[in-house]
């Protein structure tokens, strides 16, 4: 690397154009990018930035700020699924950013370019950073609120005053508590905690409680909290209690996964720069990569936050994230003291150039292999659309079409709602039943059963009616209507308005039009 390379300015550059390269590609995948995405298009819809709302209903299984940033991207930009991505974008520059930083104030220069240089070519990093889900933006403040806490630390070990980053610290964390709850406060401290053990910096406990930064991380995160319970009794408990805690300990929610689903994640996701990192965990104490404070608190990071997150029976890709910097400050740091040996620097650009295309190939397989978003089906439907006409759902929740039709308002869902085992589990319905009884007015008229579908088939107003192949045989008065759009065993049929099917007409009879 020649020194001009090290421009910050220059490094930044590329490295926005390369996360925006793609972002623009696919649509939004059902569930999670659909789900958090239409909440953010609520919040706009519904002109209410304090409540998130799924399909008009309070939504409460993470707190509002991945909304918040969404919601004003989808503002300024307009409804583009790249725009729905702003959030995880930004919080990928931001740990970029601070891993580039904080390298080159305890390392070196070139340790720092070469850091962000594996990270951003990282398969994982790079695929998390264009989808729409909180775990790229927590994962990226909890790495960041570790940068600052260390930064701290280090600047006391040399009698330094610790300066404005420790009260930083307290705010980044108080926005990753905005962001995904407690772990945004959990996991910084516990990285911090074992590592100040293990270098036996015990006065640093004490030291690294910062009156300024708890005045700071209370006025960001606590007030939303406390507005939410006055608005809503019971958020409390079924935020920190049954959405976290229960959570954690329980083992009846989905995405069930064996002890070793972490680290195979990190060994295939991060390919083939995992070849490398293996190689320097198998040889680390022999390389030298335990001499130094900082790389010390690498090995403290990666191993407490896996740790932490293999211990739950469900377990989500998207967790393993906040340890990725630091498997990058490992790399970097290594590359940097064998860079001038020049099989190092082919291998490294062997791995830069393979994890990129292993990045940009799963967007591309991605984008062909969609069978979800019903994009194409939704096009059709809100060609034909007019202004007034209404929405519903059979037996399943669309989570990206609300924001392909750019609905002005909620979709109904009509399923067994009355049967208490129709919500249970970990699924749609148990978001929409939960949500529901935070705003049971809003629930009744969003949530409906399905002895109200005569008033659809025999109402004067048109509904457009998603209804996936495996309820035809529940619902055969849809199924005989007019199927305007099939896509993926989803089919769209017309309800209502004046021309009606024969199977309507048997359960309508020659009277008027009901209304509904």
């Amino acid at each position: 690397m020649q020194q001009q390379q090290y421009r910050p300015a220059r490094i930044f550059f590329w490295l926005v154009l390369w996360l925006l390269a793609t972002i623009w590609v696919r649509p939004l995948l059902p569930p999670d990018e659909g789900r958090y995405v239409g909440i953010a298009y609520d919040m706009l819809r519904l002109h209410d930035w304090s409540t998130p709302r799924l399909d008009g209903l309070p939504f409460f299984h993470k707190p509002p700020l991945f909304y918040w940033i969404t919601a004003a991207a989808l503002k300024v930009f307009g409804l583009h699924a790249w725009a729905a991505r702003a959030a995880s974008v930004l919080g990928a520059l931001a740990v970029a950013a601070a891993l580039f930083w904080f390298m080159d104030r305890w390392l070196n220069r070139r340790a720092a370019v070469l850091g962000t240089f594996v990270l951003a070519t990282m398969p994982l990093f790079f695929g998390a950073a264009q989808y729409a889900s909180m775990d790229m933006l927590v994962g990226s403040l909890i790495a960041v609120t570790i940068m600052l806490l260390a930064t701290a630390s280090e600047r006391l070990q040399r009698g330094q005053r610790p300066g404005a980053v420790l009260p930083l610290a307290y705010v980044v964390s108080a926005l990753g508590v905005l962001t995904k709850g407690l772990i945004g406060l959990a996991l910084p401290g516990l990285v911090m905690l074992l590592w100040l053990a293990l270098e036996r910096r015990w006065s640093h406990l004490y030291k690294l409680i910062s009156l300024p930064g708890i005045v700071l991380f209370t006025l960001i995160a606590v007030p939303w909290f406390v507005l939410m319970e006055v608005k809503f009794p019971g958020f409390l408990y079924y935020t920190f209690i049954y959405q976290q805690f229960d959570r954690y300990v329980s083992t009846g929610f989905n995405n069930a996964q064996p002890v070793y689903f972490y680290p195979a994640i990190l060994f295939l996701g991060l390919l083939p720069w995992s070849l490398l990192l293996t190689y320097l965990t198998l040889r680390a104490k022999k390389q030298g990569l335990t001499a130094q404070p900082i790389t010390r608190l690498a090995w403290v990071w990666i191993a407490a936050i896996a740790l932490f997150f293999s211990i739950p029976n469900s377990k989500l890709i998207g967790y393993i994230l906040p340890v990725v910097p630091a498997l990058a400050l490992l790399a970097g740091q290594w590359l940097d003291r064998r860079w001038d040996e020049r099989k190092w620097r082919r291998l490294a650009w062997a791995c830069a150039l393979g994890g990129a295309a292993l990045g940009i190939a799963a967007v591309i397989v991605t984008t062909v292999e969609d069978r979800k978003s019903l994009v194409n089906l939704t096009d059709t439907v809100r060609a034909q659309m007019k202004p007034g006409e209404e929405v519903m759902f059979i037996e399943s929740y669309y989570y990206s079409v609300p924001f392909y039709l750019h609905r002005a308002n909620p979709i109904r869902v009509m399923g067994q709602w009355n049967n208490p085992q129709y919500s249970a589990g970990d699924s749609w319905t148990t978001e929409l039943y939960t949500s529901g009884k935070f705003d049971p007015e809003a629930a009744r008229q969003i949530l409906i059963t399905p002895d109200k579908l005569r008033n659809y088939l025999c109402g004067s107003a048109v509904v457009w009616v998603y209804m996936p192949d495996w309820a035809k045989g529940q619902y055969p008065q849809i199924a005989a209507s007019p199927e305007v759009a099939h896509q993926y065993g989803v089919g769209v049929y017309r309800l209502g308005g004046e021309k009606r099917p024969k199977a309507a007409e048997e359960v309508c009879g020659d009277g008027d039009h009901a209304q509904h």
